[in-house]
């Protein structure tokens, strides 16, 4: 299992994908000044081979600039080497990490802040084509290794690249980074007179919060510490490493030659490497002290800087032969001592929960543990064996009160991780990070805190005396975090997803809630001012106004649990607007398409006013047909025709009629208000004139008469048929009568024709104009109805 490294709550975030060393922003590919610009992208080929082979591809942001010359023969585990060359000629080496392989982004935040010459500058780091590259200057004279092939190396020459090489760890150390992979090929040769080295190849280098933390095991087996076996990380680390560069140094002979990868593992975690080989005194004693197995008696910088200044510092004595004979195995090491059994158990937690409670009682390996602990002269080893060990505890419970037993002045640990109450909010930030290595073993380790009430047995560590109210302070926010939650999601107008975003406090999976509960308990003000942050961007993440949302918010005031449910809630809200803002969007175009439709029909329209305007006119002209044949009609029967005024058509006269010269001006004057209604009510209309026009409606009102005329006909002859008598005389009887009764009006009213003529000449066109004037009104109601649908 990895690290916690740098996740927690004073952490800041974690550096983007790529940067430049000139810019503070993260984001960007980052590159040094001395690098050239960009170049036209070009295949990249082996050198001496046919176009048809071609190298390994650079990432397409390197390809635009760099050309590949050829792959270098120095291959690591996790990464690709290639020289290449810019525009200009220049060469640098460029490290392309495979598939799978990341590098930490910690360490590349700080690389760049470094300033030793005994420290390898990287010039550009990034990620592209799924695969992170680092881009460095290129040293032609090679790596250490390179010195090292010709034998040993005079002992003047041995310590100068010792003290190079402690000045390039020192710079590293002091920025908190460990190399952990240190050996000859890592060191690069930049000048041979006189001899100057830096420290490259950075690719499984860890940033530290603290002193020690355990990490995956990934090493150069033959430069490894001890300690590196059960992944453990510190500066001494490297420190080992270094003794080891020397020693091969002074003896001309690489470490372990020959010996199998199980051997060496056997070696190193049973027996010290002995230094007796070494043939300068001073360089005997520089490896010794770099040599030592406890990595807590190993020399560090300050001891080597004693020992480049002529200095003799102490160094731990241990024996060249394994332990034998009583103690408790575990892992090809005899423990005596509670103390360092209890660490050797942290170091190696996931092994020995398995190895020693995994089986129950059964196991062998648990037999032989409480054999051991018979025989130490502790009486509360009773208490321990009888009220922990032996109990239906998980494993990794019981090897907690176990390793709290046997050294209580250790830091709290559980499942190999330190959980002082400085560590307990990076759990927090861990789980709500899918994406990191120790997400599950964070939730693990919140879960097992909350259920199994870790953290009063943590506090039984020296050092963990606060972690007891941190657990009742921790209770004390759940309940009342889950009392607030279910009082949230009963409110009415609260949204279905609410629920989902404010759930109980480890009800949830990942327990995000509970461990950020657990940050409160731990560091109140600090948590309080993060979730306080965190609520006021989730507000600025609300673009537009939720009732529900802004009610929450608004009534947060000061009370961390409000500002978490603000910052939980905020989603829900910000899908909420953007759904909203979806529907204003699909209404926006509904509306341009039917304005766009309507517009399209305006057009048509109006380019139909010429055909409407020739329609009604042409339609009007029956109209003055009509009116100038009534006028003949009547001015020939009823208006004034000889000279005395009189005239004889059959047997009625008239002595007072209209002559047909004027009825004939005034049916042009009706026909031109005929015509004029028509023209306006066309121009108004346009095309839609045609369609609406007096031809649908006289077209419409004969339909209907000839229904009604059919109905009626229908009628008499089904009568005729029900009764037996032939239905025409009816209609024959039917016709002849309103004839005659409408001639007897006719000559009743033959004095006063032409002046009735006249009326209705003015009343009929006067009544057209009405209509008119009716159904453009009508139009118009209509058009603005659809026009706003």
């Amino acid at each position: 299992m990895g690290e916690f490294d740098g996740t927690g709550p004073g952490a800041g975030p974690q550096p983007r994908d790529t940067r430049r060393d000139t810019e503070s922003e993260a984001g960007a590919t980052r590159r040094d000044d001395r690098v050239p610009g960009p170049r036209p992208a070009s295949e990249t080929r082996r050198d001496g081979e046919a176009a048809a082979d071609p190298l390994m591809r650079l990432p397409a942001v390197l390809g635009e600039r760099y050309r590949a010359v050829a792959e270098l023969p120095v291959q690591g585990a996790e990464s690709d080497l290639l020289l290449v060359r810019d525009a200009h000629g220049d060469e640098y080496v460029a490290k392309i990490f495979r598939r799978g392989y990341r590098a930490d982004r910690e360490v590349w935040a700080k690389l760049p802040a470094l300033d030793s010459p005994h420290v390898l500058r990287i010039l550009e780091t990034g990620h592209a084509d799924g695969r992170d590259y680092e881009v460095a200057a290129y040293a032609p004279d090679g790596n250490l290794r390179t010195l090292m092939d010709g034998g040993p190396l005079p002992a003047e020459t041995a310590g100068e690249i010792a003290a190079q090489l402690a000045a390039g760890l020192t710079a590293l150390h002091r920025a908190g980074i460990v190399h952990r992979d240190l050996k000859p090929e890592n060191v690069l040769v930049r000048g041979t007179d006189p001899v100057r080295l830096a420290i490259a190849d950075f690719g499984l280098s860890k940033v530290l919060d603290q002193s020690v933390v355990f990490a995956s095991s990934s090493r150069t087996l033959a430069y490894a510490a001890p300690e590196s076996l059960s992944g453990q990380v510190s500066p001494a680390r490297d420190w080992w490493s270094l003794g080891m560069i020397v020693r091969e140094l002074a003896t001309g002979r690489p470490p372990f030659e020959g010996l199998s990868e199980t051997v060496v593992v056997d070696h190193l975690a049973t027996r010290p490497v002995s230094a007796d080989d070494v043939p300068d005194p001073r360089l005997r004693l520089l490896c010794r002290g770099l040599l030592a197995r406890d990595p807590r008696k190993r020399w560090a910088g300050e001891q080597v800087a004693e020992w480049l200044d002529g200095g003799s510092p102490a160094v731990a004595e241990e024996s060249a032969e394994p332990e034998t004979g009583a103690g408790l195995p575990f892992r090809g090491h005899r423990y005596t001592r509670r103390d360092e059994l209890a660490r050797a158990l942290v170091e190696n937690w996931d092994h020995a929960a398995r190895y020693f409670f995994g089986r129950g009682e059964t196991g062998e390996a648990w037999r032989s543990l409480r054999e051991w602990l018979a025989g130490i002269p502790d009486d509360s080893r009773i208490g321990l064996v009888d009220g922990y060990l032996t109990t239906a505890l998980p494993p990794d419970v019981k090897l907690l009160h176990l390793v709290r037993w046997l050294d209580p002045a250790l830091p709290p640990h559980f499942l190999g991780r330190r959980l002082a109450s400085g560590d307990l909010p990076g759990l927090a930030v861990l789980a709500d990070d899918h994406r990191h290595a120790d997400h599950r073993t964070a939730c693990l380790i919140g879960r097992a805190l909350w259920e199994q009430h870790l953290l009063h047995v943590l506090a039984g560590f020296d050092t963990g005396e606060d972690l007891g109210r941190i657990d009742d302070q921790w209770r004390a926010h759940v309940a009342a975090w889950n009392d607030l939650a279910r009082w949230l999601r009963g409110q009415d107008g609260m949204p279905p997803g609410l629920s989902r975003r404010l759930p109980d406090a480890g009800a949830e999976d990942p327990p995000a809630v509970l461990l950020t509960l657990l940050a409160l308990a731990a560091r109140p003000a600090e948590t309080h001012r993060l979730i306080a942050e965190g609520a006021a961007r989730a507000r600025a993440a609300t673009t537009e106004p939720v009732p529900w949302f802004t009610w929450l918010a608004d009534g947060a005031g000061d009370d961390p649990l409000r500002l978490l449910a603000v910052t939980l809630a905020a989603p829900e809200a910000v899908v909420e607007t953007e759904a909203r803002a979806r529907e204003q969007a699909a209404a926006r175009q509904r509306d341009e398409a039917l304005r766009a439709h309507w517009d399209e029909r305006e057009r048509e329209r109006l380019a139909g006013r010429g055909s409407a305007m020739t329609r009604a006119a042409l339609w009007t002209l029956p109209f003055l047909a009509f009116w100038l044949l009534g006028s003949w009609v009547v001015g020939s029967l009823f208006g004034g025709g000889d000279g005395d005024g009189t005239s004889s058509v059959g047997l009625q006269r008239s002595s007072s009629g209209i002559p047909f010269g004027v009825l004939a001006v005034f049916s042009v004057l009706a026909w031109a208000v005929h015509c004029g209604s028509e023209l306006f009510v066309a121009r108004a209309q346009g095309k839609d004139y045609l369609p609406h026009g007096p031809w649908s409606m006289l077209s419409g009102f004969l339909g209907a008469s000839g229904r009604g005329l059919s109905k009626a006909s229908q009628t008499m002859t089904g009568a005729a048929r029900s009764t037996g008598r032939r239905g025409c005389g009816f209609l024959l009887l039917a016709i002849t009568i309103p004839l005659l009764i409408l001639m007897l009006l006719v000559g009743a009213l033959t004095s006063i024709a032409s002046m009735l003529w006249l009326i209705l000449l003015i009343v009929g066109p006067a009544s057209h104009a009405v209509g008119a004037g009716v159904r453009l009104h009508q139009w118009r109601q209509a058009r603005t109805i659809g026009g706003s649908s």
